[in-house]
């Protein structure tokens, strides 16, 4: 093991490990990934990738409805051929797996393939998938493993036809029906691709509301929406079991009107996911901190064993793609010596159904609670034109500002809300203030002029709405 030695090695290779393994690199360290499955981990394979290379598929073929309106002539109605939308996923997922491929040939990372296990003395052991087995040691271990979707204990969990958010992109052919169990982001999302390509969609969540970290108001427009094209939502729904056989299944439900059955063709489990664990047995034996199944880190993303780091969704955070990448970075750079510490303060959430859904900070309800102070005002999308020409006009743009115009929130539900989202998280970021925003000069005609505008609602002065209360000096 003397001679295969590395400064830092990582352990998963998703989003936050094949960054955390680029960092470590572009900082001089020599870098070992070891990855069981395949590289771009869960993201890439079977998470937020394919989901939004079918997602583009179901939204396109969701447009083409209103598509008479704009002077097109289709047949009617359009046809949908399942093998084909799944080929289109699979080259997006080769291309960008691919691509990380090439990334660590370009930094000149080992690629281990195989379950790597762990010690406290930060010795790794793999075995490869070729069915060998090799060792190394490392300065520092980054632990990156995942998660997994949650299937909770109850009866017919393992029946055929009940699948995942990991299993559910190679279906034989588009379901009928299906019953979506998990009101949350991966939840909703899928519900709305699986109802653009014609599958009876319902719902079933156990909380009081659907997507409850998102802003009242934003949720009730999407669920106004959603219930419009036919999405059953069914919340207050706690699920007991699965019954029924390959062509039709039942779920049993308690819900305030007593225990309920759904039925359908297929079950969609999307309660949640938990953290991936296997191969950190040996360290949790040798005393590897843990909190409800969670790996327990500090702002450097160090664990209690000195030199192992933990990051992504194998540590308490916000379970997002983007914030794993973040955390990856900021453990590389602790681990070859440099100080970095990791902050949540504005981390931007997309949520991709259509319309789309983004938010950065606080909501208007958490906003008034903290600060008594505090002002929010929406302005809609119908009036920006760029909307209008786009036929994208259902939604608004919400801000929420503190007593010396600083950002305390922002929400957006409308066309492209998860890439506008982040003129809002710089300007959180950067602490800039409503005047800042104002005084920038936004594009005409954009969709960024209504970030702009809305900011000049909450200050009683928008240009294309009429004000909603008087303006406030500058």
């Amino acid at each position: 093991m003397a001679n295969n030695h590395y400064n830092v090695a990582v352990i998963g290779a998703g989003p936050g490990g094949y960054v955390a393994a680029i960092r470590a690199a572009q900082l001089g360290a020599r870098v070992a990934i070891v990855e069981k499955q395949y590289l771009g981990g869960t993201c890439l394979n079977v998470g937020c990738i394919p989901s939004k290379a079918m997602l583009h598929v179901a939204e396109v073929l969701h447009n083409l409805e209103s598509v008479g309106d704009l002077g097109i002539t289709l047949p009617q109605p359009p046809v949908f051929d399942m093998a084909k939308a799944t080929s289109f996923k699979d080259k997006v997922v080769k291309r960008m797996t691919s691509g990380v491929g090439t990334l660590m040939k370009a930094n000149n990372i080992d690629v281990y393939d195989g379950l790597g296990t762990v010690d406290a003395s930060r010795n790794v052991t793999v075995k490869l998938n070729d069915g060998s087995t090799t060792q190394f040691s490392t300065d520092k271990i980054i632990l990156a493993t995942g998660s997994v979707p949650l299937m909770p204990p109850m009866p017919g969990i393992d029946s055929k036809n009940v699948i995942n958010s990991d299993t559910c992109w190679n279906l034989p052919k588009k379901p009928d029906s299906l019953i979506c169990v998990g009101g949350g982001v991966i939840g909703i999302e899928l519900a709305c691709m699986f109802n653009a390509i014609g599958t009876k969609v319902t719902i079933l969540e156990m909380l009081p509301n659907i997507l409850a970290p998102v802003d009242e108001e934003v949720r009730r427009l999407l669920v106004r929406i959603l219930s419009k094209r036919g999405i059953e939502i069914v919340t207050g729904a706690k699920v007991e079991g699965i019954e029924g056989n390959s062509k039709q299944k039942k779920v049993i439900a308690t819900t305030d009107k007593g225990q309920q059955s759904f039925s359908a063709e297929y079950v969609l489990m999307a309660v949640s996911r938990r953290a991936n664990t296997s191969g950190l047995e040996r360290l949790m034996e040798q005393g590897l901190d843990t909190d409800r199944g969670r790996v327990r880190v500090n702002e450097k993303m160090e664990t209690n064993l000195p030199g192992i780091y933990a990051i992504g969704d194998l540590v308490h955070g916000a379970g997002l793609a983007h914030v794993a990448s973040t955390e990856g970075e900021v453990a590389s750079e602790n681990a070859m010596g440099h100080e970095a510490k990791m902050d949540y303060h504005v981390v931007p959430n997309p949520i991709y159904t259509f319309p789309e859904v983004a938010f950065v900070g606080l909501t208007e309800a958490e906003a008034k609670q903290q600060y008594p102070e505090a002002r929010a005002e929406r302005f809609p999308w119908a009036a920006i034109g760029k909307a209008v020409a786009m036929d994208e006009t259902e939604g608004f743009t919400k801000v929420i500002i503190g007593k010396y115009g600083e950002i305390l929130g922002a929400h957006i539900i409308g066309p492209d809300a998860t890439n506008l989202i982040s003129e809002y998280s710089v300007a959180m970021r950067g602490e800039l203030t409503a005047d800042e925003i104002v005084e920038t000069i936004h594009p005409h005609p954009t969709l960024s002029e209504g970030l702009r505008e809305a900011v000049l609602a909450v200050e009683g002065r928008p240009i294309h709405v009429g004000p909603r209360q008087p303006a406030r000096a500058r």
